[in-house]
């Protein structure tokens, strides 16, 4: 969570105010940017601990505008698949070359998983539901929020968030100044 304080507020009025929207141009940009670059970090930081590629972590951006001066990451909470993890075999072998399934979802650990298997057309690891080749269910390994709520996760993100917000204020400043006076 960010919150601009009221010392930001009263320098933006004085450098921006005599600008028409001169507030709301500075700001925009600024969160937007700052927004973007928590992205980044949450995807990095989660990355650190979980052997996932950074496309599969679902994260949306709500972005700011110049009528709503606020914006947000959004993190969907649902289970992700196993198949966006590290898992082997990637595709099926029959007969005495069959080898077990083995997964890996944190950096460091892992294991096989009895019963699972994987088809010849590369969908992601499945496991038999009783003694009959039927039903198989997908497996599902952590959801995204989990791993975003880890200690390492989120006072990394706000401080680069605070940090990028307080350097692009300055430069946003800088750009709609030198807008205006044209």
């Amino acid at each position: 969570m960010m919150t601009i304080d009221a010392q930001t507020m009263k320098k933006l009025e004085r450098a921006v105010g005599h600008i028409k929207n001169g507030v709301p141009r500075v700001l925009a940009p600024a969160i937007n940017r700052a927004l973007s670059s928590g992205r980044t970090v949450v995807k990095k930081e989660i990355r650190k601990e979980y052997i996932i590629k950074a496309k599969d972590i679902p994260i949306s951006l709500h972005r700011a505008n110049y009528t709503t001066l606020g914006g947000e990451l959004l993190i969907k909470d649902s289970m992700l698949e196993l198949n966006k993890f590290r898992y082997l075999p990637k595709f099926a072998r029959r007969g005495r070359m069959r080898r077990e399934l083995f997964a890996q979802v944190k950096v460091g650990r892992g294991g096989t998983i009895s019963r699972g298997f994987v088809t010849n057309s590369g969908a992601g690891p499945y496991v038999r539901r009783g003694d009959a080749r039927l039903p198989i269910k997908k497996l599902l390994a952590i959801g995204a929020p989990i791993m975003a709520s880890q200690p390492a996760v989120g006072p990394v993100a706000n401080k680069r968030m605070g940090d990028v917000l307080a350097k692009r204020l300055d430069h946003e400043i800088k750009r709609v100044l030198s807008t205006a006076e044209r």
